[in-house]
C-alpha cells in the first residue's frame, strides 16, 4: 500500500487481523487479549479461526461464534501450557505494570512456532517525538498522565481498592523495549507494522528525518554502548526508522515463539 492509501487507511486493526494471522496460520486456535467489545474476536473468527475471547470485564464482550473468558492481565493466564497456535495483544501492554510477566505468561501458553501480533501506541512517530520535546507527552490528543484521568473502567469512585483496577494510558513502550521484552521471553521478532499514516508526521519528514536518522544510527553504532552485530543493527535501524514507525500512530510487532532446542 502506498503513502496516499496509508494515509487514508482505517486506524483500527479489527478489519485487517484474521488476514494477518492467515500469513502465518492455516487454522488453530487464538486467543484475543484483551477483547473490550469483541471486535477483533469477531474478525479472527469470521477468518476461520476458533478464538477465545479474553478480558477483564468479559460482560462487556459481544459476538457470536467465539468462547469468553475472564482474564486478568496482572495475574497468571488462566491456560494451560502451549494452548494456543496464536495470540492477539491488541492494545494492551500500555495498561500493565508488569509488562514482561505479562509476556512471559503469554509466550507460555503459546506453542512453539506460534505467532503473536502485539498492537500498541507508537511513541516514536514524527509528530509523536515533537510532542515530546514540548509537553513530555507523545500523543497531544491523549490524556496527560494525571491520577484523574488515568483509571479506567473502575467501579467505585475509589478505584486504588477497587478490585478490578484498569489503568489508562500509563505504561507507554516504545519499539526498542518491546522488542528487547519479547525476545527476552523467547520470540522472535519478524516484523513491524502500523495502521494509518499520520499526515503531520508525514509533513514533518523533511525537517526531522535527516536528524533522527542520524541520532538512531549513531546510538546504534556505538560499540561500547549497544555492542550491537552488524546485522543486529541494520534490523532494529530498519524497523525503528521503517515508515510505519516514523509516519504510524499505532505500532503493530509481528513475532514467533521460538522452538525448545532439541535436547
Amino acid at each position: 500500500m502506498g503513502l496516499i492509501g496509508r494515509l487514508f487507511r482505517s486506524r483500527h486493526v479489527h478489519d485487517e487481523v484474521g488476514s494477518w494471522f492467515k500469513e502465518h496460520l492455516d487454522r488453530g486456535l487464538l486467543l484475543d487479549l484483551p477483547a473490550g467489545d469483541g471486535v477483533n474476536s469477531r474478525g479472527m473468527a469470521a477468518a476461520g479461526f476458533e478464538v477465545v475471547a479474553g478480558d477483564l470485564f468479559p460482560e462487556d464482550v459481544e459476538g457470536d461464534g467465539f468462547t469468553v473468558a475472564k482474564v486478568d492481565l496482572n495475574r497468571p493466564l488462566p491456560f494451560a501450557d502451549e494452548h494456543f497456535d496464536g495470540i492477539l495483544f491488541s492494545e494492551g501492554i500500555e495498561h500493565l505494570d508488569a509488562q514482561l510477566a505479562c509476556l512471559g505468561e503469554i509466550a507460555r501458553i503459546l506453542k512453539p512456532g506460534g505467532m503473536l501480533i502485539v498492537t500498541t501506541p507508537n511513541v516514536l512517530h514524527l509528530e509523536g517525538r515533537l510532542s515530546f520535546l514540548l509537553t513530555g507527552h507523545a500523543h497531544r490528543n491523549r490524556s496527560p498522565v494525571t491520577a484523574p484521568a488515568q483509571y479506567w473502567g473502575c467501579s467505585t469512585t475509589s478505584p486504588r481498592t477497587s478490585g478490578d483496577v484498569y489503568f489508562g494510558h500509563i505504561f507507554l513502550i516504545n519499539a526498542f523495549q518491546l522488542r528487547f521484552y519479547l525476545e527476552h521471553v523467547g520470540f522472535e521478532v519478524i516484523g513491524v507494522d502500523t495502521t494509518r499514516y499520520s499526515l503531520s508526521s508525514v509533513l514533518l519528514a523533511p525537517f526531522l528525518f535527516p536528524f533522527v536518522r542520524f541520532a538512531t544510527s549513531r546510538l546504534l553504532g556505538n560499540k561500547r554502548k549497544a555492542k550491537l552485530p552488524k546485522n543486529v543493527k541494520k534490523s532494529y535501524l530498519r524497523q525503528v526508522l521503517s515508515p510505519h514507525l516514523l509516519f504510524g500512530k499505532r505500532l503493530i510487532m509481528v513475532a514467533r515463539k521460538l522452538a525448545v532446542p532439541a535436547g
